[in-house]
């Protein structure tokens, strides 16, 4: 199960969020290890109820409001979205989403948020309510932002697709073959989507200003690549590799792999923190996070 991470734009540290059960358990620190902080550098701010199976997280700084997509108890149960004031830390809201919800992603230019399900991507407003459902291909798991276009790009996983959609509309201008994506980033500096594929073993290059594939570039057999971040002070795509424990960069002026890490064992979520300039990896059978 993914367990995605947002940096809050209200304060200068990072917050992970650790799904357990049904709770979310706010954590606040510098977090610079895989250790338990030291005294006074952080603790639990809350532990909040939001239903079985919390998986994607997103801020929404224009309302302060924190989104989390629940699973639910069972596979293709009713998905919802459960809603966070962040002020409070306390649920505002819960709305009813397709079966399976998982990414949740927020579009800073029209100020709204998106939410995938099995084949259907929801739009939620300021005042938390959802605007439009959006069809797309069955198995949509990821989101990225395209800040040059302004645009919305969905992975569905099963359909090998990853579709555009125009926000300003709210609806589907472009839809790309990609070989069973599954995660999603966006690189700022040459406007690319890059879409990793662990079925596959590749990550495909998009150039969001055609909608069309550069290039795909092809990984070992059992490498399993997964979690994507970018590092726009390099230009380089950083690529969790779960079945090797190997993190692998990319250089974006060439879309070729120029190094690999060893992290821990099974390596699955990567995030960029643009605080430190620094990439955290989430190692899932190690329990312990790589800097």
């Amino acid at each position: 199960m993914k367990i995605f991470t947002k940096r809050f734009n209200l304060i200068r540290i990072i917050l992970l969020i650790l799904a357990i059960g049904s709770t979310l358990t706010f954590f606040i620190g510098d977090v610079t290890s895989a250790r338990p902080p030291s005294s006074g550098a952080g603790g639990v701010l809350a532990t909040i109820l939001v239903g079985d199976r919390p998986d994607g997280i997103a801020y929404n700084p224009s309302n302060q409001m924190v989104y989390v997509t629940v699973l639910g108890s069972a596979y293709n149960s009713p998905g919802k979205v459960a809603v966070i004031d962040g002020r409070s830390n306390k649920v505002v809201a819960n709305l009813q989403v397709d079966s399976n919800p998982e990414a949740v992603l927020y579009d800073p230019a029209n100020q709204q948020v998106y939410v995938t399900s099995s084949a259907s991507v929801s739009v939620i407003n300021n005042a938390n309510k959802i605007t439009k459902t959006i069809n797309v291909p069955f198995g949509a798991v990821a989101l990225a932002y395209d800040s040059v276009n302004n645009d919305i790009y969905v992975a569905s996983v099963y359909s090998n697709v990853v579709s555009v959609i125009d926000p300003s509309k709210n609806t589907v201008v472009a839809s790309i073959a990609v070989n069973s994506p599954s995660n999603l980033v966006y690189d700022s500096s040459r406007n690319y989507v890059y879409a990793s594929s662990d079925y596959a073993q590749t990550v495909t290059v998009i150039d969001a200003s055609k909608n069309g594939v550069v290039t795909s570039i092809q990984y070992c057999s059992y490498c399993d690549p997964e979690g994507l971040a970018f590092y726009p002070a390099a230009g380089n795509v950083y690529v969790a590799n779960f079945g090797t424990g190997t993190v692998s960069i990319i250089s974006d002026s060439t879309n070729r792999i120029i190094s690999r890490l060893v992290v821990g064992n099974n390596p699955f979520v990567i995030l960029y923190d643009p605080g430190n300039q620094r990439i955290y990896v989430a190692n899932y059978s190690s329990r312990t996070v790589s800097v």
